[in-house]
């Protein structure tokens, strides 16, 4: 009787570590990535788009404080590009296989234990999905970067999905870019 248990206890363990470990044996969304805005990454040729953020568009222009225009779009894939150079990126698709209308994987991705949404938000580079599920919302993450003025939040702007509406070849350009 104890070698049954004793038994069962070693296949229960070794199930459980499997079962654990799982994610890191999956490389199929994993490696070094190419950014094509603050909300969009590229891995070996498949797009990933952030899940919870709407970040600003790479042709998107703000305003400082002072009324001043900036790139505030190519800033925000420059600051994450740098914040990803040399690193690995690690995407979860959202729900296991979840696109958007242009094919993307909608993901959840992190660099080392930081959640890319989550940087972005924080930042100052994207707004929060206030639709997001709970456990992946960025609010107060965005909170944090209006409250210290950082990035966007260092004047005015206008919000992602808006800006798209204005410029609809534009937006369009920037989610199909190669």
């Amino acid at each position: 009787m104890f070698q049954l248990v004793k038994g069962s206890a070693v296949i229960g363990i070794l199930f459980f570590a499997l079962v654990s470990f799982w994610p890191a044996l999956d490389s199929e969304h994993k490696g070094p990535a190419r950014v094509i805005d603050a909300d969009m990454i590229e891995i070996d040729g498949k797009r990933y788009r952030l899940y919870g953020v709407d970040a600003m568009e790479i042709d998107e222009i703000c305003h400082r404080r002072d009324g001043a225009a900036w790139p505030c779009g190519k800033e925000a894939a420059v600051a994450l590009a740098k914040f990803l150079e040399g690193r690995t990126v690690n995407c979860d698709v959202w729900q296991g296989n979840t696109r958007d209308a242009y094919g993307r994987f909608i993901s959840i991705c992190y660099v080392g234990s930081d959640n890319l949404s989550a940087w972005v938000a924080n930042e100052g580079w994207a707004i929060a999905d206030r639709d997001a599920n709970r456990l992946y919302n960025y609010t107060s993450q965005e909170g944090m970067a209006k409250f210290l003025a950082r990035g966007i939040w260092d004047g005015t702007f206008d919000p992602p999905a808006e800006w798209r509406q204005e410029h609809p070849k534009m937006g369009q350009q920037a989610e199909e870019r190669p």
